[in-house]
């Protein structure tokens, strides 16, 4: 894990190539970062993002935002400072466990395009969360196999 700010931590960090960023809570069970973290850990086109502070995260962003000085949120904040590496055309992909949305906020930060999956409630077993990771790496799948599409394309 490379820790980038006290709110969020790179489970696996972009490189270049990045296409799709897994963002999920810090909050979800072990078992499941490391299952996304294995799964992933060769595929150069996927980044993952563990958020520790959603809200903090949050309003430091806002924070800089409606700052009268004149300042580039983007670089300023620690979500923007997070995020600049990855590129403007990569998806955040934002797995989400609650019934309250609390990381697509995120794809505004530098305009990043966003897509949310909703696990609902945590599984409790780990044939259960197998089924969740499966579900997510899934979304990352198609979301990667349409940049790709994109970019063949052009």
């Amino acid at each position: 894990m490379h820790e980038i700010s006290p709110s969020a931590v790179w489970i696996k960090a972009p490189s270049a190539d990045v296409g799709v960023v897994i963002v999920t809570s810090a909050a979800l069970p072990h078992y499941m970062i490391d299952q996304l973290h294995a799964a992933i850990d060769d595929w150069d086109q996927v980044a993952y993002l563990a958020v520790q502070h959603s809200r903090q995260l949050m309003l430091d962003w806002l924070q800089v935002g409606s700052s009268p000085e004149p300042s580039t949120p983007t670089d300023a904040s620690d979500a923007g400072h997070l995020l600049r590496g990855v590129a403007k055309g990569s998806f955040l992909l934002d797995v989400e466990t609650g019934a309250e949305l609390g990381l697509t906020w995120l794809g505004s930060v530098c305009g990043h395009p966003l897509r949310v999956v909703e696990l609902g409630a945590v599984a409790t077993s780990s044939e259960g969360m197998d089924q969740q990771v499966e579900n997510v790496l899934s979304a990352t799948r198609r979301l990667a196999k349409s940049l790709l599409q994109e970019r063949c394309a052009l």
